[in-house]
């Protein structure tokens, strides 16, 4: 009975446990189910023309070849990522819903590598992954109910590796290793978040050894606003002749009204002593600016009306109280000019 080369005949193993195990935790088309039954048959009839050439090979493919996990639980993965573990010696912590780890520091979506993968195999897996206290956790969903695997970060030190991957995602990948144990890598999405992620579990070992170094103040650069000093000595004398004489200018125009001082008490405008306002002159005054009341005791007026005021005893506060069309208020005395020169 003639024989196959060992080249095929590993090709074959790889393909059957590529479609067997690779393919079981995918989500797969009603179609693609059909076509994975039908290689998964076809390869068995051709292991059974050649026993001689599988007899090594066949062991357990009878117990899982054909039996159908749903998709959604990613069996196949979950054994493959528990396997992983069980190999390396890792502590296996108990049973942990996705939704009830505490104290996440960061948490989302990160594409795996495989410890060991065949030809055919998946390398890469898509985990949800969460880092919760000192430990690392990786899930088939956020919705899972336990964990896939998890190790203790403690001891291991994180970093960005660009060798890990040749596609598009080549910067996007980091790892957490450390000295006789196992090395872990990821792949995120986008490069700012794989730093990201690099940045929370340093952190983490930072906070673990104690050595997160304090932030220092930034030295506060002195603002200088005179510039060096010069020496008077060497200064060069002034030339006055650069500075211009300038006319007089007319002050025809009224110059800016002072701001008004309001008084910690202001006076009650008293009552009017009856008085000849007809000769009075000396107490007619006019209005210098445009004066708004922001008080009700304050009389309004605009530049030009005539005032007649009625006391002056309260100027030390800078007010006077005036009459203007039978309303009287304080004004302030600033605002005023003399109607009459006498």
């Amino acid at each position: 009975m003639r024989t196959l080369p060992e080249e095929l005949t590993t090709l074959i193993s790889d393909l059957e446990y590529f479609i067997c195990d690779g393919l079981k935790g995918e989500n797969l088309s009603k179609k693609a189910k059909e076509k994975r039954e039908a290689f998964i048959k076809r390869i068995k009839e051709v292991k059974l023309g050649f026993p001689q050439d599988f007899k090594d090979r066949t062991g357990g493919d009878d117990s899982d070849g054909s039996e159908e996990v749903d998709s959604n639980n990613d069996g196949g993965s979950e054994r493959t990522d528990k396997d992983d573990e069980t190999c390396e010696g890792a502590q296996q912590s108990p049973p942990v819903a996705a939704q009830d780890l505490k104290c996440v520091f960061q948490a989302g979506y990160l594409e795996k590598r495989r410890k060991d993968h065949s030809f055919f195999g998946t390398e890469w897996q898509k985990r949800w992954c969460a880092l919760s206290h000192h430990t690392f956790y990786y899930y088939g969903s956020d919705k899972d109910k336990q964990q896939k695997g998890e190790f203790n970060i403690d001891g291991y030190m994180v970093k960005m590796n660009n060798t890990l991957r040749k596609d598009s995602k080549k910067d996007c990948c980091f790892e957490i290793s450390a000295p006789d144990k196992r090395v872990y890598q990821f792949c995120a999405s986008s490069v700012k978040e794989a730093e990201e992620w690099v940045k929370q579990i340093d952190f983490v070992l930072r906070d673990m050894t104690g050595i997160i170094p304090e932030e220092e103040e930034e030295e506060q650069e002195m603002y200088d606003d005179v510039g060096p000093m010069l020496d008077v000595t060497e200064t060069e004398p002034i030339d006055e002749d650069i500075y211009e004489e300038l006319p007089d200018e007319d002050m025809s125009a009224p110059a800016k009204p002072p701001l008004k001082v309001e008084p910690l008490s202001k006076p009650t405008p008293p009552s009017p002593a009856p008085v000849n306002k007809s000769t009075d002159y000396q107490n007619y005054y006019q209005g210098l600016w445009d004066c708004v009341g922001d008080h009700p005791d304050e009389l309004s007026f605009r530049r030009g009306d005539v005032i007649y005021i009625l006391s002056k005893e309260y100027q030390s506060f800078g007010w006077w109280v005036g009459e203007k069309n039978g309303a009287i208020g304080i004004i302030p005395k600033d605002y005023l000019l003399e109607l009459y020169a006498i």
